[in-house]
């Protein structure tokens, strides 16, 4: 379908001149008028694709009065075709940004340069706008708040998701500072020192009602055509669901931490209160793995497993008789053997409890032995558990270095002396050299 064109003009020779070229060159006269006036009203009954517009004409409006009305009405490219070049009228016509300036007499060629270049970059700025409009459209729909700024991090641009988060209108956002509008804070020790809220991670912002409002946010840099940059575009995500959630996840967390706390304290005690020479000695071994842990760089929660694993690691022992335990003489076969079954009635007493953690299994494991000399299972090597390897050389030191029924504490010289002497052999090498580390070169002492 050919374009349709609006010839503005009021002189027959020119009128018959420019039908003639604009037929040949294949587009269409859809009319023609004489006058400024009768081209405003003409535009709306014809929608041109471009208009012809004379300056000169009969009337009380001029065609750069014309023209300024159509283009700002109605966005329809005009191009001026007129015998008057001075510099005045060129200039007033330039202010209405048209799209072509042709002066007469009319050349075919330069008239068809001049209405495909007004046609292209109509249809250009049409797609422009379509484009803009889908992609306003998209950030102004989407769940995430999102504020573009240009170089100076001035506010350009805000969708409504932004202004519900910041509680400001979208007047009051642009042309402002984004530092002014918004200062991001990072959740920590300074807000409330001790606080369950503070073992959260979480940015946040105080909002203009006072809110402190938890933000999950993004900044990435916007380049123009030669990759310089022209600005910046934040996204903001409201994270208050976030951390609420994990603060309710954080709360029973503690709770059941709380529990299993006082269910290893209540073993460890009734423990302690049938055999008074291993009074302490859970907490000392506890401790000590603990050190070793935190040393080895092993996460919160694995550390935390292993302490509560060494308060108990002995807890199968309050199967076996008191005068056994608290003998202060040498064990006979018979006497070991029934003591080296308290891994594994540990292992029974804990394995129905459910813990965040294998306790019952390094409870298991706590006298196997690196070379697979240990009991009762004899393993060896990586097979038996981290916590276990560890919590078996601070068991060794611990019972080295403080009294027994049947010795004297034989004091931690010997008892660093002997790990070191059978690491790699009885124990792990790696966890050894930790252990005589903290206690030599970090000056740890036994509780």
């Amino acid at each position: 379908m050919s374009k349709k064109i609006l010839l503005v003009e009021d002189e027959k020779t020119t009128i018959l001149l420019l039908n003639k070229f604009i037929g040949d060159l294949g587009y269409h006269i859809a009319s023609t008028v004489p006058s400024g006036e009768e081209a405003v009203r003409e535009v709306i009954k014809v929608n041109p694709d471009v208009v012809l517009m004379d300056i000169v004409l009969d009337g009380e409006i001029d065609g750069i009065e014309a023209a300024q009305q159509i283009i700002e009405s109605h966005n329809i490219p005009v191009i001026y075709i007129t015998s008057s070049s001075d510099s005045a009228t060129l200039k007033r016509a330039l202010i209405t940004n048209p799209s072509g300036y042709i002066v007469k007499p009319v050349d075919k060629k330069e008239l068809k340069s001049a209405i495909d270049l007004a046609i292209l970059r109509n249809d250009m700025e049409e797609k422009l706008k379509q484009s803009e409009l889908r992609f306003f459209t998209i950030l102004n729909s989407i769940g995430d708040a999102v504020i573009v700024m240009d170089t100076h991090d001035q506010i350009t641009y805000a969708n409504p998701i932004a202004e519900k988060i910041t509680e400001l209108t979208i007047d009051k956002l642009l042309g402002k500072r984004m530092a002014d509008v918004m200062d991001i804070k990072y959740n920590g020790m300074h807000h409330n020192p001790g606080s369950l809220e503070d073992s959260i991670h979480f940015n946040y912002f105080i909002s203009t009602s006072g809110r402190r409002v938890p933000i999950d946010f993004s900044i990435s840099p916007i380049s123009d055509i030669d990759g310089k940059k022209s600005g910046s575009v934040i996204i903001l995500r409201d994270d208050t669901e976030r951390v609420i959630s994990e603060l309710k996840l954080k709360e029973s967390y503690l709770q059941i931490k709380k529990s299993i706390d006082g269910i290893i304290q209540a073993m460890s005690q009734t423990l302690e209160t049938r055999d008074p020479y291993t009074a302490g000695h859970q907490r000392r071994v506890a401790d000590i793995a603990r050190n070793i842990a935190i040393d080895m760089g092993l996460d919160e929660k694995q550390v935390e497993g292993i302490f509560m694993a060494g308060m108990v690691h002995d807890v199968g022992k309050i199967c076996i008789p008191t005068e056994i335990l608290s003998k202060p003489g040498r064990l006979s076969e018979i006497e070991f053997d029934l003591i080296k079954t308290h891994p594994q009635i540990g292992y029974d007493i804990l394995k129905t409890i459910e813990f965040p953690w294998p306790l019952a299994e390094m409870v298991y494991q706590h006298h196997e032995r690196h070379n697979g000399s240990g009991y009762p299972r004899g393993l060896s090597g990586d097979d038996i558990l981290l916590g276990a390897r560890i919590i078996c050389v601070a068991d060794v030191v611990e019972a080295m270095a403080s009294t027994r029924p049947y010795r004297d504490a034989l004091g931690i010289d010997k008892a660093l002396s002997e790990i070191s002497d059978k690491k790699g052999v009885h124990f792990d090498k790696d966890i050894v050299e930790i252990c005589i580390k903290i206690f030599i070169e970090k000056k740890y002492r036994m509780l």
